[in-house]
């Protein structure tokens, strides 16, 4: 790999080319990142060569800039969609053979984790022209909830994840009741009447419990009792293994619960539900799961759920780990995220900066990029943090050329040009590096111009070029300067009666306020644009105002 300084230098180069002569340390970052993945750990380290080199460069002249391009001989990389063939090849597997399943718990809206997992066992079977199930692992009364399997089914399909067959666990509860009565009969699973507390006190200190050696007729008829007369938290099945093992998840861990909540698919049908060791290890032998790649958290689980199958005469499939990655910043557990949103530290499962798949998607993240991000981060066990500029370049390439430019003041700051000579519309491309889009008209009034406040006060007393339109010299009394517009001038964008008002919805989730020119009008809800020097966007309204959401530069 070259030194990472001249692959700084060399995107530092690139973007100031294409802007005018000035790097953009957000976008330098994004394409450092998106050609030497394995720097996204580390971008803290590494922001700061970015940002020095930054302005080595724009203190350079334009000319200077292309000069030194040639010299180095810098040109873009261009990075392919991974395919399917590029996946480390599965242990055992055989072509038509091969079952992976994804089995989230439908408890909160999916975000870039399960996406990760679902999409990595889908890509599996299609590699090996098998089958993928989508499971929902629904054993939990009090969590799943109806529009949560709406949201997981809505939002891997966003991503063009496709599945053979939808399972649900809860479809399964009589064939676990006879796993359980099996397990029973073989004195390897008993019924403990103990309290919750009781229980985990005894598991830690390695105690067997009073309820261990009770005969199979007395565990019988204690399940019997579960499933019609016993309260919920007055008994549980547990498998009988060993009170001492090292691994704590061994020592005779609950399979099976009490739970009278009214359950989404089968309401009050079932009132014991399996636990989630129990429940996932059967599934995949039901279901002729033959390879399943999942997060390390699962890592201590695998011992117990291996001795559950066995433990009913089953083979098990091959288990793939991957470390997990956390978006800096992001919350995702869905206990959090319900917490924030009913004291209204955020808007939804939508807010933006949240890491769920449809908060992403009002954002402006296409699924393209996030695919492509996710396949970067690879199935190493080693656990990461990554900034979110990781995932913001990779969806910068994707929508670059499909956001047409439009012009907005967010700090708006009127001036009048003197001078100036009668225009009363002018004609911008709506890409400019895509002439074949076409052009956008601007109404122009020269006594009623609209410039950024902080662009009047840097550039103040100085000549600035009015992008599509002409030069002015700014000052407390502005004056036209030319019709032309220095290629190395300074640009800046600007707006003219009549115009929209707008509303964005922030990355930070705070609201700024602003106008756009009245082209805005035309725009259509899920479109994704660029605002000239703000960034990019998405559309969510088009009312009186706009409204956008803000995606990132």
């Amino acid at each position: 790999m070259k030194d990472l300084r001249e692959i700084i230098l060399k995107h530092a180069l690139l973007n100031a080319v294409e802007h005018d002569g000035k790097a953009n340390i957000q976008a330098v970052l994004g394409k450092v990142i998106a050609e030497v993945p394995e720097v996204k750990d580390k971008i803290s380290k590494i922001i700061k060569d970015i940002q020095s080199t930054a302005a080595e460069v724009n203190s350079m002249s334009l000319e200077s800039q292309k000069e030194k391009i040639k010299q180095i001989g810098a040109k873009k990389v261009k990075k392919e969609v991974r395919e399917t063939s590029e996946l480390p090849e599965l242990p055992n597997a055989k072509i038509g053979k091969v079952v992976t399943a994804f089995p989230p718990e439908p408890s909160k809206y999916p975000h870039l984790g399960h996406a990760k997992a679902a999409l990595i066992n889908f890509m599996y079977a299609k590699k090996y022209k098998g089958k993928f199930i989508l499971r929902f692992e629904d054993s939990n009364p009090e969590l799943a909830k109806k529009e949560y399997y709406g949201e997981i089914i809505s939002g891997l399909k966003w991503l063009g994840i496709k599945w053979d067959k939808i399972d649900c666990l809860s479809a399964h509860i009589p064939q676990y009741y006879k796993a359980v009565e099996n397990l029973i009969k073989k004195s390897k699973a008993y019924v403990c009447m103990c309290k919750q507390e009781v229980i985990k006190e005894k598991r830690m200190d390695g105690e067997n419990c009073e309820h261990r050696e009770q005969s199979v007729k007395e565990n019988l008829k204690l399940w019997k009792n579960m499933l019609k007369k016993f309260k919920s938290g007055q008994a549980t099945v547990r498998m009988k293994i060993d009170m001492q093992h090292q691994n704590t998840t061994m020592r005779d861990p609950s399979i099976m619960k009490i739970s009278d909540l009214l359950h989404p698919r089968t309401g009050k049908k079932y009132r014991v539900w399996p636990l989630y060791d129990f429940a996932t290890a059967l599934m995949d032998v039901w279901e002729k799961i033959t390879h399943r790649v999942r997060t390390k958290e699962f890592e201590l689980r695998a011992d117990l759920q291996q001795f559950i199958r066995s433990s009913l005469g089953f083979s098990s499939p091959v288990i793939i780990e991957m470390g997990r990655f956390q978006i800096k910043d992001a919350p995702t557990q869905g206990r959090v995220i319900r917490e924030m949103i009913a004291k209204k530290e955020i808007l939804g499962w939508d807010d933006p900066r949240l890491t769920t798949l449809i908060a992403l998607k009002r954002r402006g993240f296409v699924p393209e990029a996030i695919c492509e991000f996710l396949l970067s981060t690879g199935l190493t066990k080693a656990e990461s943090q990554i900034e979110w500029e990781a995932i913001e370049a990779y969806n910068r390439k994707k929508i670059d050329s499909i956001a047409n430019r439009y012009f907005a003041i967010v700090n708006p700051k009127e001036i009048k040009i003197s001078g100036a000579p009668k225009i009363k519309e002018v004609k911008i491309l709506m890409h400019p590096d895509f002439p074949k889009k076409g052009h956008r008209k601007l109404h122009v009034d020269v006594q009623k111009i609209y410039i950024e406040d902080d662009d009047y006060e840097k550039f103040g007393e100085r000549d600035v070029g009015l992008i599509g339109l002409f030069t002015i010299s700014l000052s407390a009394s502005t004056k036209f300067v030319s019709k032309e517009i220095p290629y190395d001038l300074q640009k800046i964008q600007w707006v003219s009666e009549p115009y929209v008002k707008l509303k964005i919805i922030m990355s930070n989730g705070s609201l700024k306020t602003g106008i756009g020119e009245i082209n805005m009008k035309k725009l259509k809800v899920g479109q994704l644009i660029q605002l000239v020097r703000v960034g990019f966007c998405r559309v969510d309204k088009v009312n009186k105002d706009i409204v956008l959401y803000y995606a990132h530069k």
